[in-house]
């Protein structure tokens, strides 16, 4: 009788450790593959600073545009810029100028 109990009580115990297994287990896979996760933390890090990078490349385009804007306004308007737009915008050139076309004239102006 006496070994009956042992075997139940190492049973009932081993039980316990065994549903306890399961429940670390199971935690520790969804602490590293779950919704909120350390692979989703790594990949939700990667995304801010890829967006932070292209923030900033954006945030570089506006301050260059807003330069150019500026020079065309009326309070200090520069003169030579506006004569580089017009001729430019309008593919015109002064008398006895010459027009050298480049290919790349696209790039050189963004």
């Amino acid at each position: 009788m006496n070994t009956l109990n042992d075997i139940l009580d190492k049973i009932k115990s081993s039980g316990l450790m065994i549903v306890l297994g399961v429940f670390s287990f199971y935690f520790a896979i969804n602490a590293i593959k779950g919704d909120r996760g350390f692979f989703k933390y790594l990949y939700l890090k990667n995304k801010i600073e890829a967006a932070q990078a292209e923030k900033a490349h954006y945030a570089a385009i506006k301050k260059n545009l807003e330069r150019k804007v500026a020079m065309l306004s009326e309070k200090s308007l520069d003169l030579d810029y506006l004569e580089e737009r017009a001729r430019i915008v309008l593919n015109m050139a002064g008398n006895g100028e010459y027009v050298i076309l480049d290919k790349d004239i696209d790039k050189q102006q963004k």
